[in-house]
């Protein structure tokens, strides 16, 4: 007579639980590594914005002509994407200072504002 000898292995339970674990395991990372990479390019576009405000503050402060109140617009490239500035300049109570609040977004979704510069201008 033949002599049954226990098998070793896996049985078709503990396979199938090992493949919903490793199934839901990937899931969450692929989920977490989609979502870094939109983080990144969201904290790439502010760093740029940043950028073109603190350029534009630049151009106001070395200008030889002291800024004209009023609100006024342009688009400029960085890094090889077309962004779209706003610029409201405003008087102050001490008439030597203007305040300037600009605006950034990216030229094809104008509504979303990436950054927001609030600067202070003194006449020389």
């Amino acid at each position: 007579m033949y002599r049954m000898t226990p098998v070793k292995g896996f049985t078709l339970v503990e396979v199938l639980v090992s493949l919903v674990l490793l199934a839901v395991a990937l899931s969450a990372m692929i989920k977490t590594a989609s979502e870094n990479t939109v983080n990144t390019a969201t904290i790439r576009n502010k760093y740029l914005a940043s950028i073109i405000a603190t350029n534009k503050i630049s151009e106001l402060q070395i200008a030889k002509t002291w800024p004209s109140t009023g609100k006024s617009n342009g688009n400029t490239e960085l890094a090889r994407q077309d962004w779209h500035w706003q610029m409201e300049i405003e008087n102050t109570p001490d008439e030597n200072l203007r305040k300037v609040i600009l605006k950034i977004s990216l030229e094809e979704n104008k509504e979303k504002t990436f950054y927001t510069l609030n600067a202070y201008l003194g006449q020389r």
